[in-house]
């Protein structure tokens, strides 16, 4: 039985892949039970292990037998395969990536699920390329390398986790075959990484369907199909189903009033297109009284022709003719052309191109796009007429609200709101309806349905249409989920429409407009964003109108913190001197990939202001500019400052966060301009993998401490005070003797608000800027205002202490050179670079690694945070005692670290927090998650928790 892994799951790693499977697990929807697949090496070549089932909350085995079937593949590398029930359809593949530094902003992961038993590379390669394929037969899902969350300068295997699933309808009781491809969007190309097969099998366990449901599935995929065989070969529709993509029925479904480019460009384009729109259809409607003219005509001449022949056998010259009974015969030939087409197309003309309908189509255009534009019965005139009206009202309103002092009342501002937005609404709308109104919606289900009529014999079998019920039969693949997604999409018009009448607040309104479901917008930096490039089937049809949040994608998911949120925004902002002009003016502004770029054509989005922002080397602070409220001030690295003004705090609010997230996102490379900045190598750094031996007066290396009890058991410190505070600017301004209250670094007392977490030094928002600019390797920065702080990081903030930290950052900086609050934004830059990057101004401090060690055993931060600055070997290895008989091991000082601990106290319950192995790992020490822990150290199991949630959070893992 050992063997068994073995010899049932077949598993294929291209020798060029810098990707491989380490495991692999299939989940139920409530995730409660798990099947796991090990795969290790074996001689060299990565097989299976081991399989199991597991219990998911307990981690502990569930005792039912694994349950195989023979390997049906015509060629197969393993006699077996495992077999799942189709219930367990999500997906884990825990795999190990080697990042590859060359156009990953042009690469993805992109994973193949076929039925298909010919797994050749090449054919494979063909299906993903856009070759036809049999409907519902193959899924893919799609990964950017962008969204994975490994470190791209740290060239070894680390490992992520990719969750995806499966239809279990399309690939149960059959062979499902899985591969990982890589796709180069640059060349078109793909890469083929590894492929692996597994039997999912509706009739394990608790999987199996009942008999009213088995009946009910082979119903619904009968009234699918055509109810003969004889009908299947002549079925004019296909099985070969190119299925649309999300994105481009986000593109057609797309219903944003957000005032700006995309509203106005939209309108334009209706404006545009309904005209000609209106011409086609007229010319549609007089073909097809044409199709009826000419058929009278044919059949007139048909019967003409008949007659004539009669005659001409009626003329007795030949008496044989007559006798042959020729006139029967030629008029049943002649009628065995004619009366098909006959019968056929007059179906055509009266039952799908009803003129019912077609009147209907033409009378909605004429009343609505008339040549009198004057004519009282032109609808969309009056709405065209009502919007121009209701928006140059609402701005002149508004820009009259923003500039008053006193009365402000956010009532009369959302009474104005939404008046206006119920205008954007009802104009856009009507466009929309004219060409997608009822009655061309029921001329298009008529087309769909004809094409996938099928025939008896020479006739089409029209009885199938005319019944209401079985009609719905012939609406087969795309044309079903259209008119589905069409059905939906009028659904959700009007459910946004009463969304806006029921908004309570300005902030409700703000919302609704900007991410209904009807609205395309979905930021780059939602994790949770849908994959836009999956096609869309009947059973994802949900998708189209999901909001973000609501979806399940193909994702490698990290630990994300509540701080990442988005970085990108755009809107109308008012702003202080725009496009060169006295006043205020209402500009567009978009903030994306860390640049804010202004546009003085509000409508349009494309007359450039001035050159895009840097975020990244730019101060933002919420201001109140003279008479006007909720604005904020940009000051850029050139001295330039940019007032803007949002229309309430809420949205003031989404931009200033937006623009700090941004200013975290940095592009580091393009600010430098290309040119890489070397770091000064300290000349008592040690090398990675030293060991620190005799640190103590002893006759054996190790951790200094005369006793085992000494130098192995942990120092606790007890805290009797909870870190609770949540106002941590006026906590760190109450510690004596910290100058907490000035920037560190220029001495300003404006804005004090900004911390570097792993120099644990406070600073001002334009020293923010710099530190920014030198990357988050560098100085971690966090706000104190904007940012949350929890466990270890924020017990750090009560060693904060800027006077402690210059002592030795600046210990050799001449007074002349001393930063000061009115410096240049080039000399502020240059003077944080020479002392955070370059050490300029630091001690030599003698047997510093030593010192570094001892202050941990000691648990002493204020010491270990210099050391750390001042050059120590964070990477360093130690030796530990770890038992009475004088053992000794070589551990790693991340790991020598986790053994001491701060605990504090939370009402009746204490917790323990590792906060010098935290700062170890914001300073950059390099910890190998991927390994496990020394086992025998002596670590507590908090430690240990510890350790594992700090690497989820490093390597982007879910908790298995």
């Amino acid at each position: 039985m050992d063997n068994i892994p073995l010899l049932s799951f077949p598993y294929v790693q291209s020798p060029w892949s810098h990707i491989s499977l380490n495991k692999l697990f299939l989940t139920n929807d409530n995730d409660t039970i798990r099947y796991s697949i090990i795969l290790g090496h074996i001689q060299d070549i990565k097989q299976c292990i081991s399989t199991s089932k597991i219990d998911t909350k307990t981690k502990e085995p569930i005792g039912d037998l694994m349950s195989y079937i023979q390997n049906p593949s015509t060629t197969p590398i393993v006699p077996l395969l495992i077999r799942f029930p189709s219930s367990y359809n999500r997906l884990k593949l825990n795999i190990s990536i080697k990042p590859v530094l060359a156009g990953n902003n042009d690469k993805s992961l992109v994973i193949l699920k076929t039925l298909a038993d010919n797994d050749d590379i090449n054919h494979l390669k063909e299906v993903l390329q856009g070759q036809p394929y049999e409907s519902m037969r193959i899924e893919i899902s799609k990964l950017n390398y962008n969204n994975l969350p490994i470190d791209q300068s740290y060239q070894e295997y680390q490992r992520i986790i990719i969750n995806d699933n499966f239809n279990k309808s399309v690939f149960q009781d059959n062979m499902m075959n899985i591969s990982l491809w890589e796709f180069d969007s640059a060349t078109n190309e793909y890469t083929h990484l590894f492929n692996f097969k597994v039997w999912i099998d509706a009739s394990i366990a608790n999987d199996i369907e009942s008999p009213a449901k088995v009946d009910d599935r082979k119903i619904k995929e009968d009234a699918e199909e055509v109810n003969t065989q004889s009908d299947k070969k002549i079925l004019r529709s296909t099985k070969k189903i190119r299925y649309a993509k999300l994105a481009d029925y986000r593109k057609v479904f797309s219903f944003n009033i957000e005032d700006g480019p995309e509203f106005r460009e939209a309108l334009k384009t209706y404006e545009t297109e309904l005209p000609a729109f209106k011409r086609i259809c007229g010319e549609f409607i007089e073909q097809r009284k044409n199709l009826e003219f000419y058929l009278r005509k044919l059949l007139l001449c048909k019967q003409k022709t008949i007659d004539l022949m009669n005659d001409l056998v009626n003329l007795q010259f030949n008496s044989l003719l007559s006798h042959f009974n020729f006139k029967t015969d030629f008029k049943t030939a002649i009628n065995s052309i004619f009366d098909p087409f006959e019968k056929n197309l007059q179906f055509f003309t009266r039952n799908i191109c009803d003129s019912k309908i077609l009147d209907k189509i033409s009378s909605t255009l004429s009343r609505n796009i008339t040549g009198n534009e004057a004519s009282s019965s032109n609808e969309l005139l009056f709405n065209k007429k009502n919007f121009e009206n209701t928006s140059k009202e609402y701005y002149n309103w508004l820009n009259k609200y923003l500039s008053n002092e006193k009365e402000r009342p956010e009532l009369k501002l959302l009474s104005k709101r939404k008046k206006f937005e119920l205008s954007k609404f009802h104009y856009l709308n009507h466009f929309n309806q004219l060409l997608n109104n009822q009655y061309f919606n029921q001329l298009l289900e008529n087309l769909f349905k004809f094409i996938s009529m099928h025939y008896h014999g020479k006739y089409l079998h029209t009885e199938m249409f005319l019944d209401v019920k079985l009609s719905k039969n012939l609406l087969l693949g795309n044309y079903e989920i259209y008119l589905s997604a069409l059905s939906k999409f009028n659904s959700e018009k009007f459910q946004f429409r009463q969304m806006i009448e029921a908004c309570q607040s300005n902030e409700e309104l703000t919302n609704v407009i900007r991410y209904n479901r009807l609205n395309r917008y979905i930021s780059s930096d939602n994790l949770d964003a849908v994959n836009d490039n999956q096609y869309i089937s009947k059973d994802n049809l949900d998708l189209i109108f999901a909001k973000a949040s609501q979806v399940s994608t193909i994702t490698a998911v990290p630990m994300i913190s509540q701080d990442d949120q988005n970085s990108e925004i755009e809107g109308i902002l008012y702003t202080l001197g725009g496009q060169g002009k006295q006043g205020w003016h209402k500009e567009w502004v978009v903030l994306k990939n860390g640049q804010l770029t202004e546009y003085s054509d509000w409508r349009k989005g494309k007359v450039l202001i001035n050159k895009p922002i840097e975020i990244a080397l730019s101060s933002v602070k919420p201001i109140t500019y003279e008479k006007r409220q909720h604005c904020f001030e940009i000051f850029t690295s050139l001295g330039n400052k940019h007032v803007f003004q949002a229309i309430n705090e809420d949205e003031r609010n989404k931009w200033i966060k937006a623009l700090y997230n941004a200013g975290q996102l940095v592009d580091t490379d393009r600010l430098k301009g290309g040119n890489k900045i070397t770091h000064k190598e300290n000349k008592d750094k040690q090398k990675l993998g030293s060991l620190i031996t005799d640190l103590a007066s002893t006759d054996k290396p190790g951790v200094p401490g005369k006793t085992l009890e000494s130098s192995l058991s942990p120092v606790s410190i007890q805290s009797k005070t909870p870190m609770l505070e949540k106002d941590y600017l006026a906590l760190l301004r109450s510690f004596p003797n910290s100058d907490n209250n000035k920037c560190v670094d220029c001495g300003s007392t404006e804005s004090v608000e900004w911390v570097s977490v792993n120099f644990l030094v406070v600073f001002c928002v334009r020293c923010s800027s710099s530190h920014r600019h030198l990357g988050s390797h560098i100085s971690r920065i966090k706000s104190l205002k904007l940012d949350n702080f929890e466990n270890e990081n924020e017990l750090l903030l009560k060693y904060i202490n800027n006077r402690m930290v210059n002592e030795y950052l600046e210990q050799h900086l001449a007074r002349s050179k001393k930063l000061q609050p009115s410096s240049l934004n080039e000399e502020r830059l240059d003077f944080i670079r020479n002392k955070y990057l370059m050490k300029s101004y630091i001690p030599s401090i003698e047997g510093i690694n030593d010192l570094l060690v001892r202050s941990i055993q000691r648990i002493e931060i204020h010491e270990v945070i210099k050391y750390i600055i001042c050059g120590a070997d964070i990477n360093m290895q130690v030796l530990i005692n770890i038992d009475s008989n004088q053992e000794f091991k070589t551990i790693s000082l991340f790991e020598y670290s986790l053994r001491k601990f701060i605990e504090i106290d939370i009402g009746t319950q204490s917790k323990r927090l590792f906060i010098i192995s935290e700062l170890l790992l914001l300073n950059g020490c390099k910890v190998d998650f991927l390994n496990n822990l020394n086992v025998d150290i002596g670590l507590t199991l908090e430690a240990k928790e510890y350790w594992k949630i700090r690497s989820l959070k490093l390597n982007g893992l879910l908790i298995l």
